[in-house]
């Protein structure tokens, strides 16, 4: 049985959390937050016990793996520190602020021989699993055009508002795009080339981002991303492929007949459910996977590595948007 220590028990804590309801050789046994009472429910559902100090809960707990649900520019820190006490790491996405911190990361978890990966869950969804697997099996011929959208309202409820601060979570393009740009590179190859333009971007908030790529085997990709919807509004995704023999498009409203809408915490959430494939549940695959790789020692799904490129050209994409021109990687 791996032991699991999850900080950070806000939205991505509490997804988590109930995704380890579900895997039967995973049991958590420390939730921490700053915030006891947030940390509470999460642990009352495990029977786990509840830290509001992350140097407590790593001096008393006895655990296996660290699961990081922080902000961004928090991950770094937690998870070197995680690493060299003999910790696997789980990070959610993205890997980390910059690709400096990105490289140390990779570096103690290889220092420490411990397992370290990066909560890329696009992966693991499954229309987006489909779609890039009748690709490979070659019915859509060779992939010259990718498109992709991601657009929502913006995430107001972020602690202390780290999401409007782009210097702690880089925006749309580190925060919500780079689910796509992970998908695309592990599905269809890397990026040679990224020009980006970002609409609003002085109003934190407002902002709508569109990225061009060219990857190394020549396809082109057009990638939207936007926090600027009207607040209320559903969250949204689509993908289009173009290939020599066909051309597969795929949009999540469209997806499935049974909408369900929430906004717990004052988060507006939106699920589309199929009666016939019942709830998809990616964020469960992804947990199972880790720790599934901790328990029998092979290596991790999403590796840091692929992460680190991953961030590399999220973050030539926020060069480009600044400076006016495509940045080569």
């Amino acid at each position: 049985m791996v032991r699991i220590a999850l900080i950070g028990c806000g939205t991505m804590g509490r997804t988590h959390s109930n995704g380890y309801l579900s895997i039967e050789n995973a049991r958590p046994v420390a939730f921490c937050d700053l915030f006891a009472e947030k940390a509470q429910p999460l642990a009352d559902a495990h029977g786990a016990k509840v830290y509001t100090d992350f140097d407590t809960m790593l001096r008393e707990a006895e655990f296996d793996v660290l699961d990081v649900c922080l902000p961004t520019y928090m991950h770094h820190d937690y998870a070197v520190a995680g690493m060299r006490a003999g910790k696997h790491v789980f990070c959610e996405k993205p890997v980390a602020r910059t690709a400096e911190e990105a490289e140390d990361m990779i570096a103690v978890a290889r220092e420490c021989g411990v397992k370290f990966s990066v909560g890329h869950v696009l992966r693991f969804f499954p229309n987006y699993v489909d779609a890039a697997s009748l690709c490979a099996s070659g019915r859509l011929g060779t992939p010259r055009l990718i498109r992709t959208m991601r657009n929502q309202a913006f995430p107001a409820w972020s602690w202390e508002g780290w999401y409007q601060d782009y210097e702690k979570s880089g925006g749309p393009i580190l925060d919500l795009v780079i689910h796509d740009l992970d998908w695309i590179m592990h599905s269809f190859g890397d990026v040679q080339r990224v020009y980006a333009l970002s609409l609003g971007g002085t109003v934190p908030g407002q902002e709508h981002c569109m990225l061009v790529l060219r990857l190394q085997n020549g396809a082109i990709c057009h990638v939207e991303g936007s926090w600027a919807l009207p607040k209320g509004s559903a969250f949204h995704t689509a993908f289009e492929i173009v290939g020599t023999k066909a051309q597969l498009e795929y949009d999540s409203i469209q997806d499935a007949p049974i909408t369900l809408e929430t906004a717990e915490g004052g988060a507006h959430q939106t699920d589309y459910l199929s009666p016939v494939l019942g709830p998809m549940e990616p964020y469960t695959l992804e947990l199972q996977k880790f720790i599934d790789c901790v328990d029998h020692g092979t290596a991790p799904a999403v590796t840091g590595e692929e992460a680190l490129k991953v961030l590399r050209v999220a973050l030539a994409a926020l060069e480009s948007s600044q400076a006016g021109k495509p940045v080569t990687l």
